[in-house]
C-alpha cells in the first residue's frame, strides 16, 4: 500500500495518497511526515483519494499542525445546489463564507456567523448559530438559532426567525439597508 508521496511543482507542494487509502489512513500517513517547511507560506494540493467537505477542513487543521499557519490547502470542494451543513468540531464555531447568491431550495447552515456575498432568493434558507450578513437582497428564509442579528443590504425577507420567534413578511416592500434583531419576544427591524 502507498502511504504517501510528496510532489512539488509550481511553487507548491501536491500530497498524493494512495488510492486504497481511507481517511484516517491519510491523516496518520501525514502525522508521520516530517516538515522541513514548516514556517513557510506554502500551497498544498492533495490527489489519490476523494474527501468530503468535513475531511477537507480536517485535512486543512492537521496541515496548519505539521507545516505551521503558512500553510493553505486548495480545497477541491464548492458550494452546490444542494443543502450544505457546515459541521467542524461540536463547539467549534466558524465563519461560513459563500460567494454566490443562494438559489430557491438551497439551504446553507453554519456553526458559527454566515456572510453571503450575493442574494438569498425566495425558496432559499440560511441558517445560523451565530450572526447572518446579507451583503445582497434578502428574499428568502434567514433562520438564527441563537442569539445574533440579521444584516442585509436589501432586507425584503420572507421570514425572519431569531431563537424561537418567527417574523413574516406581510409586505413585499423593501426596507434597504436593515438589521434584525429580537426584542421582547419580538423581530425588530431597524434601518441602518
Amino acid at each position: 500500500m502507498q502511504q504517501l508521496c510528496v510532489k512539488g511543482h509550481g511553487g507548491k507542494i501536491e500530497l498524493c495518497f494512495g488510492a486504497e487509502q481511507d481517511f484516517s489512513q491519510a491523516l496518520e500517513s501525514l502525522q508521520k511526515m516530517d516538515s522541513f517547511f514548516r514556517d513557510t507560506d506554502i500551497k498544498i494540493s492533495y490527489s489519490g483519494i476523494k474527501l468530503s467537505y468535513n475531511e477537507e477542513m480536517r485535512l486543512s487543521k492537521e496541515l496548519v499542525k505539521l507545516f505551521g499557519k503558512g500553510a493553505i490547502l486548495e480545497k477541491k470542494h464548492r458550494l452546490s445546489k444542494e443543502q450544505i451543513n457546515y459541521s467542524l468540531e461540536e463547539n467549534e464555531a466558524i465563519c461560513l463564507v459563500i460567494n454566490k447568491s443562494l438559489r430557491s431550495g438551497e439551504t446553507v447552515t453554519g456553526r458559527g456567523d454566515v456572510i453571503i456575498y450575493g442574494d438569498v432568493n425566495p425558496g432559499a434558507c440560511v441558517k445560523a448559530r451565530g450572526n447572518i450578513t446579507v451583503l445582497g437582497a434578502l428574499r428568502g428564509v434567514a433562520h438564527v438559532l441563537g442569539k445574533g442579528r440579521v444584516y442585509s443590504t436589501y432586507m425584503q425577507p420572507s421570514q425572519i426567525r431569531i431563537g424561537k420567534v418567527c417574523s413574516y413578511n406581510k409586505t413585499t416592500e423593501n426596507v434597504g439597508c436593515a438589521v434584525a434583531l429580537e426584542e421582547n419576544g419580538e423581530i425588530i427591524l431597524q434601518c441602518l
